[in-house]
């Protein structure tokens, strides 16, 4: 009784899981992402935070993607100053089509973005 109470258990909180996010790195620039409902995606671009640049959205429709939060940043080295990898996470909550439209820049600046990321996604229920 007790082995089918947990097998039980690990089915529901397994059903209940989101499944692993959609992961897309710089190589998606231009192209489309499929999501459903619920599902989260995350863009892994190349950055230094500590110069001052960052990853933007610049264009999203929020009602279909939208941002979970800031940008996470692993470096490549222990050394200071060096760069890595940013990563951006987006839910996507209503079925839709949007282009995301990403700029890497320092926010500070009125300066063309030094690198730019565009993906149509089609979010579908």
């Amino acid at each position: 009784m007790f082995r089918r109470g947990v097998l039980g258990l690990v089915l529901v909180v397994t059903a209940c899981s989101g499944g692993a996010a959609l992961q897309l790195d710089s190589g998606a620039d231009g192209s489309e992402a499929t999501l459903t409902v619920g599902e989260t995606m995350e863009i892994a671009l190349p950055g230094n935070p500590t110069t001052g640049f960052t990853w933007e959205v610049i264009s999203v429709d929020s009602a279909v993607l939208t941002l979970t939060g800031d940008p996470s940043f692993r470096a490549d080295s222990t050394l200071v100053g060096s760069g890595g990898t940013m990563t951006l996470e987006f839910d996507a909550v209503a079925p839709g089509t949007t282009t995301l439209e990403l700029v890497y820049h320092r926010p500070f600046e009125d300066v063309p973005p030094e690198d730019a990321f565009s993906l149509t996604v089609v979010v579908v229920p």
